[in-house]
């Protein structure tokens, strides 16, 4: 049964009351109304503090400070951190030069990246491991070229990035994230190496921003963990990302289970659609609400209902009607596979 807080005019009133019917006449005539007012509002007060105490009881409901606490006490690794990008750039120059550790290098628009260990150029060239001063996603760089701030003895001032990127940069997890997290933490409980354990496992990796268990994966007692990084530039992690996920489940998982990390495989969803009334802020709503159902229903073996998708359209504020071409049927996706936003088409 919930408990009804009184309003501050209701305790006036009630302590007003009290006042007049206990009070002697020469009190009544003084500065009841007064104390009345001071002391309703100080009850005021103590019962807005206990419903904030109430909140702070409760994960899904508490302040972000709180929800640390809780963070700490029930997750293994607490809030998942910034972390800074990562990946190789190569050099050029004289066989045996060396790149010492700390070398600074620079972007064109000016971001920094610190090499991580020296290195001897063999053969004319060596490959450097950089990492982003800056933590976060700003230190993500698909492409292009590195100069280094101070010259180098033997070595080209230029150092191209390698083709997978310098990648793997992630901000500080999100309330909401962390909070989801937590609360999922208190529904299994169990530890035990359950398909639920294994995607809360994934979840501590920095930057994994969802998994999927897939049990029995290459036959009795193993299990797949597939994995994406949606705040990556490309959310299908990279081999060293995925080789991330695969050291951390194998500190966690039971002696007995084989686990393999795994990148699924993008599928495209196209979507074919006439819109009434048509327009631009209509059609970006659109995209926006379906996209979020491909978040939320496009994981591994699950499947992206036709009624769901006809459902999130009628549902986007400003729809009046829509025509529905592609996709025609429900969309199945394969046990290693995961929807991403493919091609919009209005007709």
């Amino acid at each position: 049964m919930a408990y009804d807080i009184p309003t501050l005019p209701a305790l006036i009133q009630r302590t007003e009351a009290d006042f007049e019917r206990n009070a002697p006449d020469a009190l009544r005539r003084a500065d009841a109304k007064v104390a009345a007012r001071a002391l309703s509002g100080t009850a005021y007060e103590l019962y807005g503090y206990q419903a904030w105490i109430a909140r702070q009881s409760n994960p899904a409901q508490c302040d972000e400070a709180m929800l640390l606490n809780w963070a700490d006490w029930r997750l293994e690794g607490g809030r998942n951190p910034a972390v800074a990008a990562t990946g190789p750039a190569v050099v050029s120059g004289s066989s045996g030069a060396l790149v010492d550790a700390g070398q600074v290098y620079r972007s064109d628009d000016g971001r920094r990246y610190v090499v991580a260990q020296a290195v001897t150029l063999v053969a004319g060239a060596a490959t450097l491991l950089v990492i982003a001063e800056d933590v976060g996603t700003l230190g993500n760089l698909e492409a292009g070229n590195l100069t280094a701030v101070t010259p180098v003895l033997g070595v080209n001032a230029t150092a191209v990035i390698g083709p997978d990127g310098i990648v793997g940069g992630t901000e500080q997890e999100e309330v909401e994230a962390l909070r989801a997290r937590v609360q999922a933490a208190f529904k299994n409980p169990s530890k035990v190496g359950n398909g639920a354990d294994f995607v809360e496992w994934a979840l501590e990796v920095p930057g994994v921003t969802r998994a999927w268990a897939l049990p029995r994966w290459m036959g009795p007692g193993t299990f797949g963990l597939a994995f994406v990084r949606d705040g990556d530039p490309d959310l299908i992690p990279t081999p060293a990302q995925v080789a991330e996920v695969q050291a951390h489940l194998e500190q966690k998982r039971p002696v007995t289970v084989e686990v393999y990390a795994l990148a699924p495989e993008p599928r495209p969803i196209d979507f074919s659609l006439h819109l009434v009334p048509d327009g631009t802020p209509l059609r970006t709503a659109v995209t926006q609400a379906l996209r979020g159902l491909i978040l939320d229903a496009g994981g591994p073996s699950q499947t992206l209902k036709i009624s769901h998708v006809r459902a999130t359209i009628s549902n986007t504020p400003g729809e009046t009607d829509h025509v529905l071409s592609v996709p025609a049927a429900d969309v199945v996706l394969g046990a290693n596979q995961v929807a991403v936003p493919g091609v919009m088409t209005w007709l």
